[in-house]
């Protein structure tokens, strides 16, 4: 029990850093209402991981627990976040508009975080 314990305070500080960087938040975008022609080839494509593989590389959270991330965020767990670039060439960084493009709401995900931990114990 009190391996466990420790293991998962020590698990939720790594976490919480590593989704709390707000610099790498610029790469994890994701096309709002994606037609399912589009998810089909961003599922091929090693530009973009599902949330639930993306949450769980982090995190290491049961199934459960990353839906909790996922409802805080606002997505599906299912929805391709593009990992290796930014989105419509950083539109919104130059103070442009750029629809159908967000990027993962990590203040979100972070506040969620012993939630998500609960539910998976």
């Amino acid at each position: 029990m009190f391996v466990r314990r420790i293991s998962t305070i020590a698990l939720g500080m790594v976490a919480a850093v590593a989704l709390g960087l707000g610099p790498a938040s610029a790469h994890f975008c994701y096309v709002n209402n994606m037609t399912p022609q589009a998810m089909a080839g961003a599922n091929n494509s090693s530009s973009f991981v599902s949330f639930h593989d993306l949450a769980f590389e982090f995190t290491g959270l049961c199934d459960a627990g990353i839906q909790v991330l996922a409802d805080a965020a606002g997505i599906s767990v299912d929805t391709p976040i593009n990992v290796h670039a930014v989105m419509a060439r950083g539109a919104e960084s130059r103070g442009k508009d750029a629809p159908g493009i967000s990027h993962l709401d990590f203040e979100a995900i972070d506040a969620a975080f012993p939630d998500a931990v609960a539910a998976c114990s």
